[in-house]
């Protein structure tokens, strides 16, 4: 991968890999969809079948498979959670982007979702507290924070300024 983006559920790392792809002309995978490719099913019935650590075996199978592959990278909210992730992370020579957002917002984006298996029957407080229990293992991955609460074309030019100095 070439850059790979993280952040929690509602963040807009599907969006920005996109218009990120776009820009840059490379290729974007979303890890969440190969998953279900993979998995041949979607990923409420993955949890509803496997449960959350059924799920993130599979997604951690999916992360390594897919970091040598060219192109953006867009995970799932809940990818850093796992140790075996970070390492992987971590190890990688691609710049890991942390698109940084308000509970509030994430709430806003996410509460009326209900293929967000972890999300769905959360409260305000609730996703505002998972978020918390997260942030640490965000960023123990991340290259680069970026302010997610702006609009898209701001964010993406803050990465592609980043990723260009860099490169």
């Amino acid at each position: 991968m070439d850059l790979i983006l993280i952040g929690f559920m509602g963040s807009g790392k599907t969006t920005i890999s996109q218009l990120l792809g776009e820009r840059l002309g490379l290729p974007v995978t979303d890890l969440d969809q190969v998953i279900v490719e993979t998995a041949e099913r979607s990923i409420a019935a993955i949890f509803a079948e496997q449960g959350e650590v059924g799920f993130r075996l599979l997604e951690t199978q999916a992360l390594a498979a897919q970091l040598d592959q060219p192109g953006i990278l867009a995970t799932g909210g809940g990818v850093p959670t796992q140790e075996q992730n970070r390492e992987l992370l971590q190890r990688h020579a691609a710049p890991v982007i942390l698109l940084e957002i308000a509970p509030e917002t994430a709430y806003e984006r996410v509460k009326a979702d209900k293929h967000r298996p972890i999300a769905k029957n959360l409260n305000l407080a609730e996703l505002a507290a998972l978020k918390a229990s997260r942030q640490a293992y965000y960023q123990s991955c991340a290259d680069l924070v970026v302010d997610a609460n702006q609009t898209p074309e701001t964010i993406v030019n803050e990465i592609i300024d980043y990723f260009q100095a860099i490169n």
